[in-house]
């Protein structure tokens, strides 16, 4: 066998596997950004095989029918999509989103490489080499999808990347999903009829496909753009709802610390008009100061500044609060999410306990270092149940979408610096462990 005939036919076999490995090979150019589940690759090679074979299987059987094509492009489709699901660990909609894109790409390359190919099958001179199944003819079309992917991936994808994090609403991607499966069909069979008729035509009708496509493919990047800033602002609407519940909270304090000032100031003016002291009267005299005896010294000032804050609410709601900080150990992080970490701990903590009788509430923080790891440690009593879901508590508030975000921070905290953290609810108590690992440096200067 001639080097060339070896090569042609190598060549071949690669095209022969074109439609399913480039219709991945798209899918992925959106999809690569996505989380990915344990045993990914496993999982990735497994369903890559199964569908293959499946293809290959469809390839031998379909014996032209159209009806039996469509039918067996609908599996093929639903297939992809689980593939993709048990994959990426990602939202079932952004999966869909991605699925269409990726399909929309695969379809344009498509399309181009067979525009190219005509027109150059219409040169005299080039005729010869651009028969369907002759070496140029097939690097022409490899060159083509490599060529339209990676300007897509530049272009697009890397954009997409940029806005992940964001959720597709349901609609705009079954809107996709709907235009890919029912203008697909139609225009591929359109254009397969108008290939016997009119070259030229054929030729205008893919370049008409083309450019619908690329605008669709423009549409599904400012649908996500849509979504990015809807996401941001809903994180608005949240943060502005964190804030309007720490100023209440702050609030509360000043006006119990109002109240006990006023008390106090009867109290002396008794006590001066009187001349005489009363040992029960010294002890609600007490009693009033001790509650602003609540100055927490730990050796970092913003933990200082939440905890005093949290435990004189704690003082004047009656819930017994007790804490054991190494605040020094703390040096190594930002004051903001010091701040953030610590006060939504405590935030949902006196949150629960609120709702439980005086005699039961009770709020329990440690902070300390232990082998070069920073250990928090949290709990406090609840009360009914509470379900654990994706290592968060499923929050029972009907207004689920403003609520929870409190853990989400925490855990995006704890992710920032490379910590991990668990949360338990057994026995009506509810307990929530972080490890966050102390740097060097940090280390260094707590000697």
């Amino acid at each position: 066998m001639a080097p060339t005939d070896f090569v042609g036919m190598l060549l071949f076999h690669f095209k022969f596997l074109d439609i399913f490995v480039a219709f991945s090979s798209a899918t992925l150019l959106f999809a690569y950004h996505c989380e990915k589940r344990p045993n990914f690759w496993p999982r990735a090679v497994g369903i890559f095989v199964f569908v293959r074979v499946l293809c290959l299987i469809f390839a031998y059987t379909y014996g032209g029918s159209i009806a039996l094509e469509a039918f067996y492009s609908g599996i093929l489709i639903i297939l992809l999509l689980v593939g993709l699901s048990l994959c990426y660990d990602e939202k079932p909609w952004n999966l869909v989103f991605y699925f269409c894109c990726g399909f929309m790409t695969w379809y344009i390359t498509d399309r181009l490489f067979l525009v190219i190919a005509s027109l150059c099958r219409l040169n005299s001179t080039l005729n010869t080499y651009f028969v369907e199944g002759t070496v140029p003819h097939i690097l022409l079309y490899i060159g083509s999808f490599i060529v339209t992917y990676l300007f897509i991936f530049f272009a697009v994808s890397r954009r997409m990347k940029r806005l992940s994090g964001s959720e597709i609403p349901m609609q705009n991607a079954l809107l996709s999903l709907l235009l890919v499966c029912i203008l697909t069909p139609i225009f591929y069979f359109e254009s397969q009829v108008i290939a016997n008729y009119n070259l030229f035509f054929y030729n205008l009708l893919n370049a008409g496909e083309i450019v619908f496509y690329v605008f669709m493919l423009v549409l599904q990047v400012l649908t996500l753009d849509e979504a990015n800033e809807r996401a941001k602002f809903h994180t608005a609407q949240m943060l502005w709802r964190e804030e309007e519940k720490q100023y209440r909270l702050t609030k509360e304090n000043i006006d119990a610390l109002n109240i006990k000032c006023h008390d106090l100031k009867h109290q002396i003016r008794d006590l001066r008009e009187t001349g005489q002291v009363d040992p029960a009267y010294l002890d609600g005299l007490e009693r009033s100061v001790s509650i602003y005896n609540s100055a927490v010294r730990t050796g970092n000032e913003t933990l200082d500044v939440v905890l005093t804050d949290k435990r004189l609410h704690c003082t004047t709601h009656d819930i017994q609060f007790t804490c054991m900080a190494e605040g020094g150990k703390l040096d190594f992080m930002e004051g903001m999410d010091i701040f953030s970490l610590f006060g939504n701990i405590l935030d949902n903590a006196i949150e629960c306990e609120e709702g439980l009788p005086a005699e039961a509430r009770f709020i329990h923080l440690s902070v300390r270092g232990a082998n070069q790891l920073l250990l928090i440690h949290a709990e406090n009593r609840f009360e009914g149940t509470l379900e654990i879901k994706d290592g968060l508590p499923a929050t029972t508030k009907r207004d689920k979408e403003y609520h929870g975000y409190g853990m989400r921070s925490i855990k995006r905290i704890v992710e920032k610096y490379g910590g991990n953290f668990t949360i338990s609810a057994e026995d009506q108590l509810f307990q929530i462990d972080i490890m966050l690992p102390i740097p060097a440096s940090a280390r260094k200067e707590n000697v």
